[in-house]
């Protein structure tokens, strides 16, 4: 109990408040009676003490010293009964007191000691049974939250329907992860302050071993505001932050209790979440290894798993492949590095509503990414200007996804530290350069889809003779022997197939080259 408090609600209402009265907030632990000479040993912090001034110091620089003493005690302050022995303190003691801010009381010699320490004992123990009876109560809600929650934000409600207060959980750089706020706007302004606040170096309160919590003042528009800290303890390593808000710069013991209860339970939450999040992606990286190794089994539960992760047999996809600039064995650094380049993927894909659907090897992350996803938005939102990032061309199905991944591996030696690469820009300079895997891929790409004959149309034979007239459709008519409609058919049929346009000159030529390569390995 307060000092104030015990002035307000007990006997002490009858005392003058002498000198100290700045410091009227002092905790009262114990009252203690003491009145012979060596007063300062027989008292401990936190006591009120209560004198009748007798064996008070006559002199007055021992009276000063006696001041000093009891104040680095830490007394809660100090009662004197008057006028009996004394009609008041001394006026060095007044002065000393007022110095070092020990609060002085002047209670009528009427009042009984016994009153004054029957009525704050009992308020103490009054107080001290309601702290357990409400800390048993937060006990049991956050329990039911450690049991029922599915974020920090319910472990956040649950606490501050308790409190009346506002709670709020942020990481350990500050940016919120849950809160009792539900005003998505209040709680974006309100984050700079708690980036503010933990952009200096924590106190070693947080550094070492579990400590009380700690309370923070925050610079606001409205003035300066109070918040109740405390950490998240995974082990040794702090993994968020806790914040109470106070309605004023008082705090009491409940509070205390109540933060380092749900710290608790946010740290369990969150080694759950953790644990759910491993084996999701345990499980996300062995679907997307099989599907890029080829090694995908079309069962139909199979499928089920596949589409619970957001993959679907008969959408378009492109494969993606993040090189990062690490050396093969991965060194600590390295492997922390590369589980931060994972982490702004997902959140990247998160907020772009795709899924999650990445693999890891070594120093590379492949993604599966739908055909229609902006794969230069989302290489500039993540992008630290070191790693490079190559892309296939568009797939579909269990078995376009190797291809894809074969797409990409193919660019892996080309790839440039902080670049982009298609597929598509990239294959044919190689293939010109006389690369085999090059040229097999582009024939691959812009040949074999036409081997086989779609509906009786001979497209291959068509794209040849395309190729050897110089794409003159009045010639390649004639040389085929039909009709220029019917050619005008199939080469819509060929764009079709291939995705691509007989009427850029770059394709021309690309379909020129790749026919002869196609032509001279079936020779």
């Amino acid at each position: 109990m307060k000092l104030e408090t015990a002035i307000r609600e007990t006997v002490l209402r009858d005392a003058q408040v002498v000198a100290g009265g700045k410091n009227l907030q002092r905790e009262i632990t114990w009252v203690h009676m003491v009145d012979h000479p060596d007063i300062a040993n027989w008292v401990k912090s936190g006591e009120l003490l209560l004198s009748t001034g007798y064996n008070w110091p006559g002199d007055e620089t021992a009276s000063r010293q006696l001041v000093r003493d009891l104040s680095a005690i830490g007394l809660a302050g100090v009662v004197l009964a008057v006028p009996n022995f004394r009609e008041h303190f001394p006026t060095e003691a007044l002065e000393e007191a007022n110095r070092v801010g020990l609060p002085l009381l002047e209670l009528p010699w009427a009042v009984q000691f016994s009153d004054v320490t029957h009525e704050i004992l009992a308020k103490i123990i009054n107080f001290q049974g309601a702290i357990i009876e409400r800390s048993e109560q937060l006990h049991r809600a956050l329990t039911n939250a450690a049991v029922s929650a599915t974020s920090l934000s319910d472990i956040a409600r649950a606490l501050s329907s308790l409190l009346g207060r506002a709670v709020t959980f942020t990481d350990p750089a500050g940016h919120v992860l849950g809160s009792s706020i539900s005003d998505v706007g209040a709680l974006v302004a309100l984050e700079p302050q708690f980036l503010d606040a933990t952009r200096v170096d924590l106190p070693s309160h947080y550094r070492g071993p579990a400590n009380r919590p700690t309370k923070l003042a925050f610079a606001t528009a409205d003035g300066d505001a109070q918040r109740l800290c405390h950490p998240v303890r995974l082990q040794d390593t702090v993994v968020a932050l806790i914040w109470l808000d106070l309605a004023d710069d008082e705090t009491d013991e409940l509070d205390a209790r109540a933060i380092e209860h749900a710290s608790v339970v946010a740290a369990l939450h969150m080694m759950h979440q953790r644990a759910l999040a491993q084996q999701e992606d345990r499980l996300g990286y062995a679907l997307v290894a099989s599907l890029l190794d080829g090694e995908f089994t079309t069962s139909a539960s199979a499928l089920e798993r596949a589409r619970v992760f957001g993959w679907s047999e008969a959408a378009p996809y492109r494969i993606g492949l993040v090189l990062i600039d690490e050396p093969i064995p991965l060194t600590t650094e390295g492997l922390e590095r590369r589980e931060r380049w994972v982490n702004a993927l997902k959140r990247q894909l998160r907020a772009k509503g795709m899924p999650e659907l990445l693999g890891i090897w070594l120093n590379q992350i492949r993604l599966i990414l739908p055909a229609d996803a902006s794969v230069a938005a989302l290489w500039e939102a993540v992008t630290d200007r070191r790693a490079a990032m190559a892309v296939s061309r568009v797939h579909s199905g269990v078995k376009g996804m190797a291809l894809g991944a074969k797409d990409v591996e193919a660019l892996v030696p080309t790839l440039r530290a902080g670049r982009l690469h298609h597929f598509d820009e990239i294959l044919f300079p190689r293939a010109l350069m006389g690369e085999a895997d090059a040229r097999d891929l582009l024939v691959e790409r812009l040949v074999l889809p036409l081997a086989e004959k779609r509906r009786g149309e001979p497209l291959l034979d068509t794209l040849g003779t395309l190729a050897d007239e110089g794409f003159q459709l009045a010639n390649t008519a004639k040389a085929l022997g039909i009709h220029i409609s019917t050619l005008r058919y199939r080469v819509e049929r060929i764009e079709s197939t291939l995705g691509v346009s007989l009427e850029d000159p770059r394709i021309r030529f690309q379909l020129q080259f790749a026919i002869e390569l196609y032509r001279l390995r079936e020779e």
